[in-house]
């Protein structure tokens, strides 16, 4: 499997603004000051990959949620429909052009899996391209009982100018039930209930020997989760990659946004853990922290990865625990 990532903040979209690019212009010619610069554009490029970190020349990206699953199959898994949605969609129509314009290859089959109907993770749906054209084939699956109604909503008049009976794809609806075993688009398919406001559902892919998790938004309760039978260390078990919600701090996800439905990366680290995860990736950014806010996450998850490994005497089992700490941004792509 490969997993793209299309978008990964929470709540609402977090664009760069004017002067967030202009600090990092500042601070790439403050580092390259003095220094003996290449002139070629591959060897410049270069220079910038080895010398500036990765918040100065790059950026987590401001999209909300939406993730793609690609196996050896023709169909395309998607996971969130968040205004990330309408990057892989422009992608999508450019792969597939005719001749000089975009198109769209008949009988495309496209699988939406919804993990929750909060408006960032509906709110690229009106965008997605391939519904307003003939052929296109889209199955959305949830395990809520009012898909079809959220769906709806986000074309309704006045918040939308195109009406939902606009659509020209051929769309499908399909409820599922947590605990269940599904074979979908090649791949087998499980959810999990998760703690957030209205319920949320984790998903976990198993293709061919590989594992993806896919668990946002949620909130994990220090004590429930301690427990040697948490449900959702099972529903983790063995991944080889978990995307995991880590919108807050520690303090932030204890104390002052208790029972807000999100969780924090010093958890997310010791489930993986536990979990015997290989590959833990950070989602579902806080709309309010900034690339270097993010960066310095990382690194803490990172450090915090190493201690909790050592302090629970791992360094003599037969592999650590999550073996690398990921923060996910807008265009990463991960090989299992």
């Amino acid at each position: 499997m490969k997993i793209k990532f299309w978008g990964t903040r929470g709540s609402l979209p977090s664009p760069l603004a004017a002067h967030q690019v202009h600090d990092k212009i500042v601070q790439a010619l403050a580092a390259a000051h003095g220094q003996n610069l290449p002139t070629e554009e591959a060897a410049l490029s270069a220079w910038v990959a080895r010398h500036l970190p990765f918040s100065v020349r790059g950026t987590f990206g401001g999209n909300t949620a939406c993730v793609q699953v690609s196996t050896d199959g023709p169909d395309y898994i998607l996971l969130d429909a968040g205004t990330g949605l309408r990057d892989f969609a422009h992608d999508y129509r450019h792969q597939h052009r005719r001749g000089s314009k975009p198109g769209f290859p008949v009988g495309a089959h496209f699988h939406l899996f919804l993990s929750h109907l909060h408006w960032d993770h509906l709110q690229g749906l009106p965008f997605f391209y391939p519904i307003y054209a003939e052929g296109q084939h889209l199955t959305i699956y949830g395990a809520h009982d009012k898909i079809e109604e959220a769906v709806r909503a986000q074309f309704a008049a006045p918040y939308f100018p195109v009406p939902y009976e606009y659509l020209k794809a051929k769309i499908n609806y399909q409820r599922l039930s947590p605990g269940q075993n599904y074979e979908i688009a090649g791949t087998r398919v499980r959810l999990c209930e998760q703690n957030h406001p209205g319920l949320s559902y984790g998903y976990r892919f198993e293709h061919q020997d590989r594992v993806f998790v896919y668990s946002t938004d949620c909130e994990h309760k220090q004590a429930e989760a301690a427990a040697a039978d948490y449900p959702l260390l099972k529903f983790y078990a063995d991944a080889d990659l978990l995307v995991f919600d880590a919108m807050y701090s520690l303090e932030e996800a204890i104390y002052s946004k208790a029972d807000w439905g999100h969780s924090s990366n010093v958890i997310g680290v010791e489930l993986a853990a536990r979990a015997q995860v290989r590959r833990l990736a950070l989602f579902h950014h806080d709309p309010h922290n900034t690339d270097a806010e993010l960066e310095e996450t990382l690194f803490n998850t990172r450090m915090y990865a190493e201690l909790y490994h050592q302090e629970k005497g791992r360094q003599n089992a037969p592999g650590k625990f999550p073996a690398e700490v990921l923060s996910s941004y807008d265009g990463l792509e991960v090989e299992l």
